[in-house]
């Protein structure tokens, strides 16, 4: 039998004072999910618990999904990720071990995730299942092949409206509040606070509810408040200002643009009670723009080392072996010392003699130039000329050049952050909350971040996809994933 029952309540300048409240008895048949934040976890969560519910009307039980976002416009950043082409997955042929290397953080907890529930290439197949095809470029990074990130917003819009989602702009979740103490007693567990365009300031009243608010400060603050712990946020994937040394007159005046094709950046840090140094280090190409430092190898480092970063005040050196292959500093003194022999009479700054398989100079010229010039070498000088001392200096700043960063820059429309809800109050099979039941995450929000490459997407796709789908399966009393 189906029971309903009224909710009547008044507010007042100073509270919500509730008269007469009485929720919706357990043999209701109808439930509500709220999904805050329309963004790419929030939106796959929505098509995600969509599919589920459209299986649940078969049993008669039905299940509306809402989709609650304060701006105009649904996944922003889906529309400018990867230079509007949309990085939508990385090389999905690749382990899951190794696709997991491209998370700082959430690696572990992730495992469990793409190994058993939701991997790397069931999210390929969700988009294929959809018409939307993929392409694997050179560098791991996917695309769909109309290298246009309408593509992929318009497949996962459509697959939610298709079911029925309810998508709400300008709905701007102002708080969220438990019903009642006791969630087995209670259906209608979650009081919604928004702000509307339209109507001002209203409530709705959810069974559960979903957050994917990813790094704005909303969300953490709605999570805090049902009493989830909060791990400190931090910039991750950002470029290195180096204002100093792009001044004119030193080494990367009028560099910009330059790339090299591998290079290892460290970050050395001190360690309260040791000698020795903590090294964060990262391996891969590196750029010269006309602020300071970019590139994956850059990239990389400072995700890997997102905190360490913001506790230095993004001021601090950093240092770049220019030439990985050839070993260490005394390694490459010897192989640079050997050409005041076999070449004497050629100028140290013409070329770098350091080459590659097919003899191509692993430092391109002008920086090679740069670097010669800066370890106190004339440009005309001749190797025959160069000091066994000019020639070790020369070898430390290949091995071992130091880098003044001087702040942190934006690395196009990359903004990824470190940090968000801590993943000990997650269960992560189910993406539920441990401390308040009927509480799901997904995406952003959470303490998981990857680096550039379509590896921040596939939380978004993995988390969105397990959070809405058992939103249902909690409202219907179904289990998805293994026990």
């Amino acid at each position: 039998m189906l029971k309903i029952f009224t909710i009547i309540f008044v507010a007042s300048s100073s509270s919500l004072k509730w008269y007469q409240v009485q929720c919706l008895s357990q043999q209701s048949q109808i439930r509500r999910i709220g999904i805050i934040g329309g963004g790419a976890s929030g939106m796959f969560s929505a098509a995600a618990a969509a599919a589920a519910a459209a299986s649940a009307r078969d049993h008669n039980l039905n299940i509306e999904v809402h989709v609650l976002e304060s701006s105009q416009k649904l996944m922003s950043k889906v529309e400018i990720s990867g230079g509007g082409r949309c990085n939508a997955l990385h090389d999905t042929t690749k382990s899951v071990p190794e696709i997991l290397n491209g998370y700082p953080r959430g690696k572990k907890e992730l495992n469990g995730i793409f190994s058993k529930y939701f991997s790397p290439k069931d999210a390929e197949k969700w988009f294929n299942d959809r018409g939307v095809r993929l392409k694997t470029e050179s560098d791991g990074r996917m695309f769909p092949v109309t290298d246009s990130s309408k593509t992929i917003i318009d497949c996962i819009t459509e697959s939610a409206r298709k079911n029925n989602v309810q998508i709400l702009p300008n709905h701007k979740v102002i708080s969220v509040q438990m019903c009642c103490e006791h969630g087995d007693s209670c259906v209608d567990r979650f009081l919604v606070s928004l702000l509307t365009k339209d109507k001002g300031e209203i409530q709705e009243y959810y069974n559960c509810i979903i957050l994917a608010t990813g790094s704005s400060p909303k969300g953490y603050e709605i999570a805090s408040s049902l009493g989830h712990t909060l791990i400190p946020t931090a910039p991750s994937l950002f470029t290195f200002n180096a204002k100093n040394q792009n001044k004119e007159g030193q080494i990367f005046y009028n560099l910009a643009g330059l790339s090299v094709k591998s290079v290892i950046v460290s970050l050395k840090i001190k360690v309260e009670g040791k000698k020795k140094k903590k090294v964060i280090q990262q391996q891969g190409p590196l750029l010269l723009t006309h602020h300071g430092l970019s590139g994956p190898a850059v990239l990389r480092l400072s995700a890997f080392a997102a905190r360490e970063f913001k506790n230095l005040n993004y001021r601090t050196d950093v240092f770049i072996h220019w030439a990985p292959e050839f070993g260490s500093a005394q390694d490459i003194e010897e192989r640079l010392w050997s050409m005041t022999s076999l070449s004497p009479k050629k100028s140290v700054a013409s070329v770098c003699p350091l080459t590659d398989m097919d003899g191509t100079s692993v430092i391109p010229k002008r920086l090679w130039s740069a670097i010669v010039v800066e370890s106190d070498i004339r440009k005309d000088a001749t190797w025959a000329e160069t000091s066994r001392k000019k020639i070790g200096t020369l070898s430390r700043n290949i091995a071992e050049f130091v880098v003044e960063v001087t702040g942190r820059g934006v690395f196009k429309e990359e903004f990824v952050t470190a940090g968000g809800v801590n993943l000990k109050d997650i269960t992560m099979k189910t993406m539920e909350s441990k401390i308040c039941p009927g509480v799901f995450f997904c995406g952003e929000i959470i303490d998981v971040d990857g680096v550039t490459g379509g590896f921040n997407f596939m939380n978004c796709w993995s988390s969105g996809y397990l959070a809405g789908t058992n939103a249902v399966n909690g409202l219907t009393t179904k289990e998805i994933t293994q026990s």
